[in-house]
């Protein structure tokens, strides 16, 4: 059973395969926008280039790492579990399921802030 969420999610990745590069370049820059201490943006310049080009994106996430690249112009998504900076094991996902996850993740980590949000302003109340 497929949902309105899945069809907009496979809407977005037919999107996003058709031009990965400047949709990864436009992704990497909202997410190093949105948690710049989180995500971290890989870029290769050429030798006689002027400006670097994106090629790759990584969120850290407590112990897991979410990568997203180009590699031989096909999108790789990518989860690594990461302890104390030592990357364990990486595993490839599927791009969609990559996204869900960073979604649900990242959903997750808002519901916390919002908490410990009211949590710290109810004890400065008083």
């Amino acid at each position: 059973m497929s949902g309105p969420g899945f069809d907009i999610e496979a809407a977005w990745l037919r999107r996003f395969n058709a031009d990965a590069e400047s949709n990864l370049s436009a992704l990497a820059l909202r997410l190093k926008e949105a948690m710049p201490e989180l995500v971290t943006i890989q870029e290769n310049k050429g030798l006689f280039s002027r400006h670097a080009k994106i090629t790759g994106v990584s969120v850290d996430l407590g112990e897991y790492r979410y990568g997203l690249e180009i590699d031989h112009g096909r999108l790789r998504a990518t989860l690594s579990m990461v302890v104390r900076g030592i990357v364990l094991n990486t595993k490839d996902l599927l791009p969609a399921d990559w996204f869900a996850k960073l979604l649900e993740e990242t959903h997750k980590m808002s519901e916390h802030a919002e908490i410990l949000s009211r949590s710290l302003s109810q004890f400065m109340a008083g």
